[in-house]
């Protein structure tokens, strides 16, 4: 093996990890937001390692531009469509998920502050 080929192994297999990640994050990730943050980041750059590892496999032919062609096509439409996706899932109300631990709790006084108020007394 040349060393264009360690190359391209290189960034195949660090085109095939990025790959893997996105759908760990699609399938573990708890909301929409987050889903499409995993995907759209490391689908990116997984599918740009893939193919320019191609392109790297193949050598400087023809179908190595063609890949690189792809690549930009990708670059370019896959960051611009996920955040297409994510304002109108925003406009369309979806929730924001938070952790439950910085969620807005109640006071406990409210309880005892609502029972005053319905009785006429002071807060």
């Amino acid at each position: 093996m040349t060393p264009l080929d360690w190359v391209a192994v290189v960034f195949l297999a660090g085109g095939a990890f990025f790959l893997v990640v996105s759908t760990v994050g699609l399938l573990r990730l708890p909301d929409f937001f987050c889903r499409a943050h995993a995907v759209g980041k490391s689908e990116t750059l997984g599918s740009f390692l893939l193919l320019v590892g191609l392109a790297l496999h193949h050598g400087f032919v023809l179908e190595s531009g063609k890949l690189l062609l792809v690549t930009l096509f990708i670059a370019a439409t896959n960051p611009t469509g996920i955040h297409a996706l994510t304002r109108a899932a925003l406009r369309a109300g979806e929730d924001i998920w938070v952790q439950p631990k910085d969620r807005p709790r109640e006071p406990k006084d409210k309880a005892k502050a609502s029972s005053r108020a319905t009785r006429g007394g002071s807060p």
